[in-house]
């Protein structure tokens, strides 16, 4: 929108200045919509009230470059007319002159009306074609504003709270400013920043609360962006977008930066933007009062439960729904969101199961949704949860077996490996339990007291020094499931480094990780039973240590573990290729593919095929990725191996000697 400071800056012809300079920092920016011109002659007999409308430049041309009393007369009149018509000011024009003076009457009059008093000295053909270039300068504006209005517009993600939406305003309106901009919360830090410098540069602003920057305030502006402020100081607006809840003493502010002053455009983008961060900040609010906070208790009870923790459990989920863990026993469900966006799911799931379950999203695999479900005596959540899954095409689901709410993680490991045999299935929902790795089905306490005595030299008193114990760990489940050159591929590191660390483990542990299959397996087991959640109950403090042979007969003692190795293998004794033979002689050779050929009678080519076929049947991944040692959703040889030790006694695992 062209101002008063753009006649005066951009159209020299016209010689206009403020009649008093101090004017320039109160009026300047003062928007002109057209220029009327009128001989002093003419005032008293052809102006009334409907004369002028906002944003008129009213032009007086005078005979003299000193007015006469009529003519003095005549402009106090005027000056009350254009007050109260909001003109946006009086020039006084005598032509080839400078305006000597105006009686003081006259400056206090306007002075006091806040109208502004210019001067020009231009002859009046100068301003032939003001108001043509006034029109296309409010066109030009007016375009400018629809372009930037639709700009902002199309920042606005498709949900207010959206957690980038902040973000993605701030980005716009930089760009469309050229200025820093940062929003931020005295309590929640900075909300977003563009450039990420801008906090520093805007600290003092926000903490002060100034607005312009005094080298640069008085700053005449241009038609669009104005003159750069002097010596390098910066143009500031601060504006409010949230005050916050009441007595929270937490308000959002806006601010801008600039080099330049910010003109009316800019000034109305800002409010606009101001007035769009506000929405999205209340949204925000909102949605974590309804929806964040009530995920964040239910993450916290659903995380106590894995650790057993049922108590505390029962203490965090709190309100109406604390009647769900009142309950002997649940079934955990794992959904697999796939490609689609977790977020709806997880809210459609939240809705539909309210106070029936509890729902919580999974924070290490950004795709899994967790369900609780408290058996009752309806079997509704397994209901909604397949009507659910048969809508959604891409989503998986695995369903755990029945289980004690104390031993919620063991519902979860069976959940979590169903829900990735699930693909394979007709309705893309796979029961767990019968495909579960090994070490869940051992008791307990007797296990987790092997297993730490097994490892003890590694993880009690390993006279390691620095990060040598966790590069160690780390190394373990790959290199122990691979040969080191397909084990240093996985984890990414040099296959000297894997014999080096096997070697340093293995010296550690008293074992021959390089050479015997059978302490190789014997310690990914230990690892998968350490990896498992437990209770303080199950602390293997007070518990002897069993030898692995006691161990797997408490195991096999209920007849799951070999019901379990039967369902393990079923895929593989199906084979008309007898893969159990070639994996049973493969694990009796230390794994190697050489050995196992001149055993067999097979080429090495044939065993490399027969076993990575076996392999992927049992749902070994043989991308060789780098396994962790809190994985315990990830099928290792060690499980391979004890399912053909349960069920045909080959490989002969036993306790390593001195152990």
């Amino acid at each position: 929108m062209p101002t008063l400071d753009y006649l005066i800056n951009e159209r020299p012809p016209l010689r206009l200045r403020f009649l008093q300079p101090g004017h320039a920092s109160r009026h300047g920016a003062t928007r002109v919509t057209e220029v009327v011109v009128r001989p002093v002659t003419e005032l008293s007999r052809t102006l009334t009230d409907s004369s002028f409308e906002s944003g008129t430049l009213f032009l007086v041309t005078l005979d003299a470059p000193q007015p006469s009393r009529a003519a003095v007369q005549a402009l106090d009149h005027v000056i009350r007319l254009l007050n109260r018509g909001k003109a946006a000011g009086l020039v006084l024009n005598t032509p080839g002159h400078d305006l000597r003076t105006l009686p003081d009457a006259t400056l206090a009059a306007a002075n006091r009306l806040e109208l502004p008093l210019l001067t020009t000295s231009a002859e009046t053909a100068a301003w032939d074609h003001v108001n043509a270039d006034l029109r296309l300068r409010r066109a030009e504006f007016a375009e400018r504003q629809v372009e930037h209005l639709d700009g902002l517009l199309n920042r606005l993600p498709a949900r207010l709270a959206d957690p980038t939406a902040v973000r993605r305003i701030a980005d716009w309106l930089s760009v469309a400013l050229d200025a820093e901009v940062l929003v931020s919360s005295a309590r929640r830090g900075v909300l977003a920043a563009v450039p990420d410098s801008a906090p520093a540069g805007l600290a003092h602003a926000v903490i002060t609360g100034a607005h312009e920057a005094a080298a640069g305030a008085s700053t005449p502006a241009g038609p669009d962006r104005g003159t750069p402020a002097p010596g390098g100081a910066l143009h500031t607006r601060i504006v409010s977008i949230s005050p916050g809840p009441p007595g929270s003493e937490d308000e959002a502010r806006l601010a801008i930066a600039s080099p330049t002053p910010f003109d009316s455009a800019g000034t109305a983008l800002i409010q606009h933007a101001a007035k769009l961060l506000g929405l999205c900040d209340q949204a925000r609010r909102e949605h974590q009062a309804r929806v964040e906070t009530p995920r964040a208790v239910r993450h916290a009870a659903f995380q106590l439960l894995m650790r057993g923790e049922t108590v505390l459990a029962q203490v965090v989920y709190t309100g109406a729904a604390q009647a769900l863990l009142d309950t002997d026993s649940a079934r955990v469900y794992v959904v697999d969101t796939g490609p689609q966006e977790r977020e709806a799911t997880l809210s459609w799931c939240e809705r539909a199961l309210a106070e029936q379950a509890i729902v919580s999203a999974c924070p290490g695999k950004p795709k899994h949704i967790l369900i609780l479900d408290p058996v009752r005596e309806s079997d509704r959540v397994e209901t909604v949860l397949k009507d659910m899954i048969a809508a959604r095409q891409g989503h998986l689901m695995g369903q755990s077996r029945l289980h004690p709410l104390a031993e919620t993680a063991v519902g979860y490991l069976e959940a979590l490996t169903a829900v990735g045999d699930a693909a394979g299935t007709p309705h893309r929902i796979s029961l767990g339990g019968s495909r579960a790795k090994f070490a869940p089905l051992l008791p307990r306490r007797e296990a987790r007291a092997w297993a730490a005595d097994l490892m003890a030299p590694l993880l009690d008193a390993f006279p390691g020094r620095g990060d040598e114990r966790k590069l160690l760990l780390e190394t373990l489940p790959t290199a122990l499931s691979f040969k080191h050159t397909e084990a240093a591929g996985g984890l990414g590191i040099h296959r000297n480094t894997v014999t080096q660390r096997l070697n340093r483990a293995g010296k550690i542990l008293s074992l021959d990780l390089r050479g015997s299959a059978n302490d190789r397996i014997l310690v990914l087991l230990a690892l998968d039973i350490l990896a498992l959640p437990h209770t303080p109950a199950e602390a293997p403090d007070d518990t002897e240590a069993p030898d692995f042979a006691a161990l797997m007969a408490a195991g096999a003692a209920d007849g799951g573990s070999k019901a379990w190795a039967e369902e393990r293998l079923r895929a593989v004794r199906a084979d008309q290729r007898d893969l159990v033979e070639t994996l049973c002689v493969w694990l009796e050779n230390n794994l190697s593919t050489k050995e196992t050929a001149r055993a067999l009678g097979l080429s090495e080519a044939t065993v490399r095929n027969h076993t990575r076929d076996a392999a992927t049947l049992l749902g070994m991944d043989f991308s060789t990725r780098m396994v962790g040692i809190t994985d315990t959703d990830v099928v290792t040889v060690a499980d391979i191996a004890l399912a053909l030790h349960v069920l045909l006694g080959r490989p002969a695992l036993r306790q390593p000697t001195g152990r």
